[in-house]
Parts: structure tokens; sequence; C-alpha cells
């Protein structure tokens, strides 16, 4: 039997790269996403067996352009929690405590202290015990650093790319900060707070949102479907799949 040539892709592996994109357009053109579902794109991919050409970079920093466009929705909206989950609070940590058999699972949205006060001796100082009798291991990490990370290996992926992602993630923190200074009431989200504003203050404080589009994604997605059929034989529908997306803004 002759030998398959050696450029041959692997059908299957490329209806993978395919589902996975299908997969980002259905959430990009809802307008609606989570860190569950973009955290499951990424651990297919990360899944992947095929070759690590064009067809898997692209599809790669096309997820972290559909993660960086949701966390700004997120951050525009004063989800605070959602945000830091996605940028700072990594999902999964182990506590590991002298003479304790088995580690602590510890809880995300828990204070560490309130975990673990009841595991420390009566009266012992709760800041040094954890320094000197446990140690963290953090599992993973948060999903955008992740797939920044990723995207730092492509071969071909310019360090003005990489720049450029991390100048919008500081834009993400840098407009949790502002609306933090706005100390707006309790119950109160920034959409009201916007809605009953002077129209000056209204104007300086949305000026200095992330409002991320998803042009990148889009620009991505077209490159992608303009490899030659032998690196990304991307389906029609895929092809003819809508491009205009909107999401949960302030």
């Amino acid at each position: 039997m002759p030998s398959r040539p050696s450029h041959h892709f692997d059908l299957g592996k490329a209806q993978c790269l395919e589902l996975i994109n299908q997969q980002m357009e259905r959430q990009a053109s809802s307008g609606w996403t989570d860190e569950e579902s973009l955290t499951r794109l990424r651990h297919q991919l990360k899944q992947y067996s095929g070759p690590k050409g064009q067809a898997f970079w692209l599809t790669l920093a096309r997820l972290g352009e559909l993660a960086l466009w949701w966390t700004g929705c997120l951050a525009d909206a004063g989800e605070f929690q959602a945000v830091g989950d996605l940028l700072l609070n990594p999902p999964g940590k182990t506590l590991y405590i002298r003479n304790r058999p088995t580690p602590l699972r510890l809880a995300r949205h828990v204070p560490i202290s309130e975990q673990v006060r009841p595991l420390a001796p009566a009266g012992v100082n709760l800041v040094q015990w954890l320094k000197h009798q446990t140690v963290m291991v953090v599992e993973a990490e948060p999903l955008l650093p992740a797939l920044l990370d990723d995207l730092s290996r492509w071969p071909h992926y310019a360090p003005e790319a990489c720049r450029d992602f991390q100048l919008r993630l500081d834009r993400v923190a840098g407009v949790l900060c502002q609306i933090t200074a706005l100390n707006l009431p309790q119950g109160v989200s920034l959409a009201e707070h916007l809605a009953r504003a002077p129209q000056e203050e209204a104007e300086a404080i949305k000026k200095h949102l992330c409002r991320f589009d998803l042009k990148r994604f889009d620009g991505l997605g077209l490159a992608l479907r303009n490899l030659p059929p032998t690196s990304a034989p991307l389906a029609a529908a895929e092809q003819g799949a809508p491009k205009t997306s909107r999401a949960p803004q302030t």
C-alpha cells in the first residue's frame, strides 16, 4: 500500500479545529460566553494532537480575542468577580498543611483565612502560621494569562501582538479601578449610575471603558478560511457564519 503523502492533512484533526471555530462563532454571534465555555475550548485545543500549523495557531488566537472581548464586556458592566476570575483568580488552588495528610482544596471565592482558621491552633497568628506551616500550589493559571502564555509560544506571533494583548489586559484592570473609584452605592449598577449622572460625567466615564469589539476575532477567522485547503479545510457553513456580535453592556 502506498504511503500517505507527508503534506496530507488529517481530516479528523481538521474537523476538530473546525468544530472549535464553529463553537466560537456561535458564542460571538450570540453576544454571550463565560469562563467555563472559554476554558473548555482551550482544553480542547490543548488536547489537539494534529500538526501545530497555521490553522491551529489562528484558532488559538481567535480564542484569545474572544476571551479578551468578553472580559472587556464584563469590566464595562462592573462585573468585578467574573473579571477577577478571568484575569487574576486561579480556578484551582490546593493548600498543603504540615502534619496534615490530606491537602485542603481551596474554594475560589472564600477568603483563605476563613477556610483555614478551623485547622490552625487556637490563638496562633494566622498569617505567620500560613507562612511557615503551609504551602499553596496553584494548579491552573487564570484563563487570560494562560492564553497569553499559549500565544507567546506561536513561532510567527509577533511580539507586538503579545504587547497589544497585554495592553488590553491592563485596560481592563484600569476600568475596574475607575469603577471602584466611583464608590457606587450597594446594589447600583454602572448602567444605572450612567443613566442618572450628568451627561458630561457620563461621557467622561464611558470614554475610559474598554469597549472592545470583535474585529480582530473576525479578521483571524477570515485569515483561517483563506488558508490552503490542505492547511485548514473549514466547513462552508462556517464561512457563511454571521460576524456581528453583541454582549451585555453598561
